[in-house]
């Protein structure tokens, strides 16, 4: 009884999981219409988790069993919704429905049939062992469940291999290939939970699939990070007048970490010890005479997440100075900015100011003229006779 209850927290998870990012996406689809597929797909995912849910709390707890035939169907359908999914990508003719219809009806004529065989009160076998399998293998009740699990493996070959035949036609992100990849990964799996059910077996498969899901959602989410504004650096002319900063007061909560804070900012300012590449956040301590905890708080309170960001911030605004002003003409000179590695300092560039250091870099050094273009220049250059000269 505890398994059952413990299956049931996993599959309902799963299915509110699904739930919530379907309904993200059917926002971002308002916006751009390539969510909307994607959208449907975690929906209906979703749907069919909820009705395990109800499946497991009106029938009996499903023992194992060889090439179940409910496991099979469930198994049949997601593979067809997840090789549909459009992995944020055009793929013509799968998202028509016409050809979407055309596309699942092997998947649907097997159930048709499967469904009509049971109304009309067809016995369906068990199969406990592959002797069993052996003795049974040609009723009509097994060839359909073989027939089930060959569309499956069409259906999920197209998981694997589809995202792989765009990749010439289009733009596609290694993230999407590996995602692809997991997919055919949590179906092979759903294929041997089908063979040889296992409840265990399922809870492992459900909290897969949630997870290469919830990461495909989090990528899908990733450009609005770039919307969100990193707390900008304002200048402080003169430290707080008090300094008791280092008391809790919970009256003046607020209060006391804007004072906190523009203390910290007037210490980062006027010295400018980020520029070491040797400053930690113990140091910044010292410096303004706080302890970690209340450091951490008044910067947190500012909209930074913890004193190493913090820290990277400043150093990011100084390598853009430098950049932009023509100081820094050579990345390799990163350590003036108080970066150590020059992948910490792509990395910390790229997340403040939404823009690859190179690219930035680039960006801003001196073209380099070539000599057709000074002479053309010499030439602009001349100056041109006036009407006095004229005259004269």
């Amino acid at each position: 009884m505890e398994m059952r209850y413990i299956a049931l927290v996993v599959m309902e998870f799963a299915a509110v999981v699904h739930l919530v990012f379907s309904l993200v996406n059917f926002n971002f689809a308002r916006r751009s219409v390539r969510y909307l597929s994607e959208a449907w797909v975690l929906l209906l995912i979703s749907l069919v988790l909820f009705g395990g849910v109800g499946y497991l709390l009106v029938r009996p707890f499903p023992t194992p069993e060889i090439l179940s035939p409910t496991m099979l169907i469930i198994l049949m359908v997601c593979s067809y919704l997840q090789s549909i999914f459009p992995l944020s990508i055009p793929m013509p003719g799968y998202l028509q429905w016409e050809r979407m219809w055309r596309y699942a009806s092997p998947a649907i004529v097997l159930i048709a049939i499967y469904a009509a065989g049971m109304l009309m009160g067809s016995n369906t076998t068990r199969l406990e062992s592959l002797s069993d399998l052996g003795k049974n293998f040609l009723s009509g009740d097994v060839v359909l469940r073989i027939l089930m699990l060959i569309v499956t493996f069409y259906y999920i070959s197209n998981i694997v291999w589809r995202p792989k035949r765009l990749l010439p036609r289009y733009k596609i992100s290694p993230d999407i290939l590996l995602y692809g990849t997991a997919l055919g990964i949590a179906a092979l799996f759903m294929v041997c939970l089908s063979i040889r059910f296992s409840v265990e077996a399922l809870m492992v498969y459900l909290l897969y699939i949630t997870a290469v899901d919830a990461a495909l959602a989090m990528r899908v989410l990733k450009p609005i990070l770039a919307l969100i504004n990193v707390p900008e650096i304002k200048p402080v002319a003169t430290p707080p007048a008090d300094d008791n900063l280092q008391t809790e007061d919970e009256e003046n909560f607020n209060e006391m970490n804007l004072k906190r804070f523009e203390k910290v900012e007037y210490t980062m300012q006027t010295l400018k010890p980020y520029t070491d590449c040797d400053f930690t956040r113990e140091r910044l301590c010292r410096e303004v005479g706080l302890n970690r905890h209340l450091l951490l708080q008044c910067l947190r309170a500012n909209g930074y997440n913890d004193i190493h960001e913090y820290i990277s911030r400043y150093r990011v605004a100084e390598l853009k100075r430098l950049i932009e002003n023509g100081t820094l003409k050579d990345l390799k000179s990163i350590e003036r900015a108080g970066f150590r590695i020059m992948k910490t300092a792509m990395v910390s560039f790229e997340k403040f100011e939404h823009t690859p250091l190179l690219e930035f870099f680039e960006a801003h050094q001196p073209k380099a003229t070539t000599p057709e273009a000074d002479s053309t220049s010499a030439e602009d250059n001349t100056t041109a006779p006036t009407d006095e000269d004229t005259e004269a």
